[in-house]
This record gives structure tokens, C-alpha cells and sequence, in this order.
């Protein structure tokens, strides 16, 4: 009898401990359950349009690593949040950790090894996945011409090396809220520079006034049908070091505008010679309207542009990069080199060629020479005797 109530607990323990087990082990399942339906995901968005997913991930990233962080990286990935304190220790430990997306793939595809990737595969599945709205699409090289004509830009500037199309759902709050603005009023094109830890921001909320800097012509968006006016105000920075696009980027918009004069202030040139110099329309509000010729156009309203279009220049785009399988990767970067530094080339072959005019007329050196040339001579009798 002394025994029963020992053998009632001991049962009773063990059912308490079987049954924390489970609840651990039914946890840890679920976990890994929703760790596959990421990977699932993830692997989608990565193979319908590798490009994409890496100007967006490198465009996270520099607003990640920019000290501007605050106002750059909205929104920011809960994930990190902790008792209301951003934890970018954390958070750029695990963006150090990513590797190039095409490994990323491949480890996708090792169900085994999620576990060991989880945090990078929460944090992408966050930036590429889960911010859905807008989405990015690689527009084909052949079609640029098209697009960018849609400015009516009259000065030359540099082609950009990739064009992304920003895709909003025909559904969205904020392309409904545009098709009523744009509703009586034409629509035109105009291009608009920033910094590129920026254009995370941009892509999730828009062109924000906080995000431009106030100059002479007053407070706004400012944007110009021309490009090469609007790329000096796209700084250049770095990304993501692993994209396949290229480290150090910059970005301009191409943006679709509502020609509507209460929101807009128009401002042209007063000659071809006054660079920077600026007047405004002498018409009256009413009147005024959009002009291929209009240097600026200061936008007050928030809500009358749309970013369409993403410009990307690298410096480093990856059809320049050498594969780690070209036997020829030496030789090419060597001429490369040699090219790149013509006069320190020249000036290296020259104290070169001294050097070898100074070791020929020195005696030491001539006497050893010829000793050299001896033995050589005698270990080849020897061979061929």
C-alpha cells in the first residue's frame, strides 16, 4: 500500500514529462513545417525573377547599413523588434551571414538544413516574399528604348544597365486612390533622383518629401523630364557585396505624374547657357501644364506621383565580372590592370630595363653568369654522355 501513492506520482511524472516532449516536439514540427512553406515561397520568387529579388534584397540592405537607418529602413522586419528597440546588431549579423541567392537556392532545396538557416530564411522571406506590394519586374534589355522615351527627354545621358518595372496590384488602397486623382487630368513622365539607401522606402511608400532636400525652389518633389538632370542627385552607394547586378548601385525613378497645376509648380530654364537657373511659370495656376521643356517640376502633393519605373546603374555589372572557371582570368586581369595604369606600367618598365643594363655592366654579377652558363654546359655533356 505504502508503494501505490510512489508508483501513482512516479506515473504521473512521466505522463507530465511525455507530455511536455510532445509539446516540444509538436513545436519544433511546426516550426520546421513553416520553415518548408518559406522555402517553398522563397524558391518561387528567386526563380520567376532572380534579378528582381536582388536589386530589392541589395535595396534593403543599403537602407540597412546607411545611419540614416531610421527614416531608411521603413518598414522595418518586426522580427527584430525588441520591447519596442530596433536591434540592428542583430539584424545586420544576420544580412552579414547571407550568402549569393543562387547558393540561397540551393539550400532551399536541402529540407535538412532549414534549421540551420532559419533567421536568413525568415529575414528574405520578409523582404522578397512578404512584402509583396509593390513587386518588381526585370524589364528585357531590348525594350529600354521604349521606356525611356516615355520622358520626351532632349539631352543625351548614360544608359542605365537594368530597367525594373514597379508592378502595383490593380487592388491595392494605393493604385485605387490613383485611378481617382488621375481621373480628368492628363498624366506624364518625369524622373526622380535620390540617395540609394532611399529607394528601400521609396518602393514601400512612395517619393516622401522628408526624403528631398529644400533647396531655393521651395519645398517638394522635384523631378525633371530630363535624365541627365536627375542623375547627379542619384548618389551612387553600396549594396549588397554577394549581388550578381553589381556592389556599389544607383538608382533614378522614372515616375508617372498627374498633371494636376494646384500640386505642381513648374519651373524652366531662362536660357540654354543658365544652368541652374530657374523661373517660374507667369501664367496663372490654372494655366500652366505640363511642357517637355519645363527644366523642374516641384511636386507639393505626394499623391500625384507614382514611381513606375526603377533605373539601376552599376559600376560592376556582373557581365563584366570573370568567372571563377575561366582558365584565362590571370591574363585578362593583368592586361586589365596594365591598361588601367599606363604610366605606372611605363615607369615599371623602365626601372626595370635600368636594372638589367646595371646588372650586365657589373662585374660580380658577369663572372657568376658565365659560372652559371659552365655548369649548365657540363651537366648537359654529362646527360648526353
Amino acid at each position: 500500500m505504502d508503494g501505490e501513492p510512489e508508483a501513482l506520482s512516479d506515473t504521473a511524472t512521466n505522463c507530465n514529462l511525455a507530455s511536455a516532449s510532445e509539446t516540444l516536439s509538436d513545436n519544433n514540427q511546426a516550426r520546421l513545417d513553416s520553415l518548408e512553406k518559406k522555402a517553398v515561397h522563397l524558391r518561387l520568387v528567386l526563380e520567376k525573377d532572380f534579378k528582381a529579388a536582388d536589386i530589392k534584397w541589395s535595396l534593403f540592405v543599403a537602407a540597412a547599413f546607411s545611419f540614416r537607418y531610421e527614416s531608411c529602413l521603413r518598414p522595418f522586419p518586426p522580427a527584430f523588434m525588441k520591447n519596442g528597440v530596433k536591434d540592428m546588431d542583430e539584424l545586420l549579423s544576420v544580412i552579414t551571414d547571407v550568402p549569393a541567392l543562387d547558393l540561397v537556392l540551393q539550400q532551399l532545396d536541402n529540407l535538412d538544413n532549414l534549421e540551420h538557416i532559419s533567421d536568413i530564411v525568415d529575414l528574405l522571406f520578409y523582404v522578397l516574399v512578404r512584402l509583396k506590394e509593390p513587386s518588381l519586374k526585370t524589364v528585357l534589355p531590348e525594350s529600354h528604348e521604349a521606356i525611356l522615351i516615355n520622358a520626351h527627354s532632349t539631352k543625351p545621358a548614360p544608359k542605365p544597365q537594368f530597367i525594373f518595372q514597379v508592378v502595383y496590384s490593380s487592388k491595392s488602397n494605393s493604385e485605387i486612390k490613383w485611378k481617382e486623382l488621375s481621373k480628368n487630368h492628363k498624366v506624364f513622365y518625369a524622373y526622380h533622383g535620390n540617395r540609394l539607401e532611399h529607394f528601400y522606402t521609396i518602393l514601400n511608400f512612395g517619393i516622401q518629401q522628408h526624403l528631398n532636400k529644400t533647396t531655393l525652389l521651395g519645398n517638394g518633389v522635384y523631378l525633371s523630364p530630363e535624365l541627365s538632370i536627375s542623375m547627379p542627385h542619384s548618389h551612387g552607394g553600396f549594396g549588397w557585396g554577394a549581388s550578381c547586378i553589381g556592389g556599389h548601385l544607383s538608382c533614378v525613378a522614372l515616375c508617372e505624374v498627374i498633371d494636376a497645376p494646384d500640386g505642381i509648380n513648374y519651373q524652366r530654364p531662362v536660357s540654354n547657357e543658365g544652368d541652374g537657373h530657374y523661373k517660374e511659370d507667369s501664367e496663372g495656376p490654372s494655366e500652366q501644364t505640363f511642357d517637355p521643356k519645363t527644366a523642374h517640376y516641384v511636386v507639393t502633393n505626394c499623391d500625384l506621383v507614382r514611381v513606375r519605373y526603377l533605373l539601376v546603374y552599376a559600376k560592376q555589372p556582373a557581365s563584366m565580372r570573370f568567372p571563377t572557371s575561366n582558365p584565362n582570368r590571370n591574363a585578362g586581369g593583368l592586361r586589365d590592370w596594365v591598361t588601367r595604369h599606363k604610366l605606372f606600367s611605363i615607369l615599371l618598365g623602365y626601372g626595370l630595363l635600368l636594372a638589367t643594363i646595371g646588372f650586365a655592366s657589373n662585374q660580380p654579377v658577369n663572372y657568376y653568369y658565365k659560372m652559371i652558363l659552365k655548369k649548365l654546359d657540363v651537366a648537359l655533356s654529362n646527360v648526353k654522355a
